[in-house]
């Protein structure tokens, strides 16, 4: 019975590492590399940069 539980927990461990892993592989790089490229989200960092004054 308890090798049975060890090897469900490595399981589901082992199931949400892999896709840990390929989100950080695969997806965010992407999602990233599109908000660069978009136009909506290039004015709202115009819009919302904080200004320095000199002075």
């Amino acid at each position: 019975m308890k090798l049975m539980i060890k090897t469900f927990e490595m399981t589901v461990l082992a199931t949400f590492s892999v896709l840990f892993a390929g989100y950080a592989l695969f997806i965010y790089p992407f999602e990233k590399l599109s908000e660069k490229m978009s136009s909506e989200v290039r004015e709202k960092k115009l819009k919302y940069t904080p200004t320095v004054s000199q002075g």
